[in-house]
């Protein structure tokens, strides 16, 4: 069987249930995958030609050969893709035309999966390229790299090849040059085929069709799954999370908000061990407040017994010297949190370069935004100056957590604040109406930035 019909069939074979892990990297290790990248003259796939093509063919997670061509395309090449490319008309005067290396370039693809960082793009131009020329479209299988972080990170913003080389540590000098983006999207796939080993693929398929299996923010279990292995995994969390457990049906039976302290380790491992649960969840978010905030959603759906057990849990954890009761600060202000430490907060997102903000008045994650920056900026302060109009208008409800909540909630963004780390507190003044004003803001808020730079290593850190 040739290495094309035994990805192909790895593919469409998803009814072996007897295959292990085991199985299954013995035969991710032995596919053969051939990832490539074109630039163009455009996007129109009956004028435009090729003017480069670069090719990496990785097997075993190591990269084993290379190939890369300038084309000569027989048009003018736009000043623009000269631009983007760095490709001049003269560089391509001399280079041989497509059809002069069309055979080099499918031998060395081969049977070989095809992976791109944009297949959507380079697979059918590529195809029109083939047509025009009286030959057989391929037929391989393909991956798109960029599709593929998508999924494995659905909370990421920006997926483009030069951020994912940043963010995972690949080098990547020459952006929109064929074989430096084939490069770097071939160690991008050697780190994802990688990640799939560690979170246990079961089947090859999931390559292609990995939603809600192996995102990097969470892990899922089964109720018979190994109880110490989940113990580990807590261990390690590059960050704070939320963990859950849920019974039948999917009620949910607890929630606990946590670090990797160990006593919230051994509180986790004893709910592990006394709870009927079904299913166990361990989602990672940024500072812990993200997932206070998460956690006071799940709240209401704990039993009066479990509300109570929870919240004396996080009170002796996280503000063991406020006897559970309201912070000092809280009982002199009568007017509201927003009035004692500002209209919004932000913090550091999980993923690098993104940031959430939260109305004071209003904190849940149906009225966060999650903003990069400095690209957003235009985008955040529209964020601040609707919502801090629809507040005043009423036309969004004021709304605190559940009232056994309140106390402990309130008490501990008090507590941050006086820390002056990891949140950034403001009043709606602060950003003004003026370009000068905001020039403050903005001012300030990147001083925040370098002081409380983003420490979680997500997604090179993963769980």
């Amino acid at each position: 069987m040739t290495q094309k019909k035994k990805a192909k069939s790895a593919v469409e074979d998803n009814s072996n249930s007897n295959e292990t892990p085991q199985d299954v990297a013995k035969q991710l290790n032995e596919m053969e995958f051939c990832v490539f990248d074109l630039e163009t003259t455009g996007g129109n796939h009956s004028s435009d030609k090729i003017i480069e093509i670069g090719m990496v063919k990785v097997k075993g997670q190591k990269i084993l050969a290379e190939k890369d061509f300038l084309i000569q395309p027989g048009i003018k090449i736009p000043e623009f893709i000269q631009r983007l490319t760095s490709i001049s008309q003269k560089d391509v005067a001399d280079s041989p035309m497509v059809e002069e290396v069309i055979d080099e370039v499918l031998e060395f693809m081969g049977d070989a999966v095809l992976v791109a960082h944009n297949t959507s793009f380079d697979v059918p131009f590529f195809n029109s390229v083939l047509s025009r020329m009286g030959k057989p479209e391929m037929k391989n299988p393909s991956i798109c790299t960029n599709l593929m972080t998508k999924y494995l990170v659905p909370s990421l913003m920006n997926s483009n090849l030069n951020y994912m080389s940043k963010i995972f540590e690949i080098r990547h000098k020459k952006a929109h040059r064929a074989l430096d983006d084939a490069k770097a999207s071939a160690e991008l796939l050697i780190r994802y085929l990688n990640i799939f080993l560690d979170k246990g693929i079961s089947k090859i398929n999931h390559l292609y069709y990995p939603r809600n299996r192996y995102e990097l923010d969470r892990l899922n279990f089964k109720r018979g799954d190994d109880l110490k292995l989940i113990e580990e995994k807590l261990k390690i969390l590059p960050s704070s999370a939320l963990f859950t457990l849920k019974g039948e049906n999917g009620i949910i039976l607890t929630a606990l908000p946590m670090t990797k302290k160990k006593e919230e380790i051994a509180y986790a491992f004893e709910l592990l061990q006394t709870q009927e649960w079904e299913n166990a969840t361990i989602k990672l978010h940024g500072p812990l407040i993200e997932s206070f905030i998460h956690f006071a959603g799940l709240f209401p759906k704990l039993d009066t017994t479990m509300r109570h057990e929870i919240l004396n849990f996080l009170w002796k954890t996280h503000l063991p010297k406020m006897n559970q009761g309201p912070h000092p600060s809280l009982l002199k202000e009568e007017k509201g949190l927003d009035k004692l430490l500002g209209d919004f907060f932000v913090a550091n997102h999980l993923v690098p370069e993104q940031y959430i903000i939260y109305p004071m008045a209003a904190i849940s994650h149906r009225q966060e935004l999650v903003f990069r920056y400095p690209g957003h900026k235009k985008k955040l302060l529209q964020y601040i100056n609707s919502k801090a109009s629809k507040l005043a208008g009423g036309k969004i409800k004021r709304q605190s957590v559940h009232p056994q909540l309140k106390d402990f909630f309130e008490s501990y963004l008090v507590e941050v604040a006086a820390s002056q780390k990891d949140l950034y507190f403001f009043k709606k003044k602060k950003v003004g109406t003026t370009a000068a004003a905001q020039d403050v803001f903005f001012k300030e808020f990147e001083n925040f930035l370098r002081n409380n730079p983003n420490k979680y290593n997500f997604p090179r850190n993963y769980i």
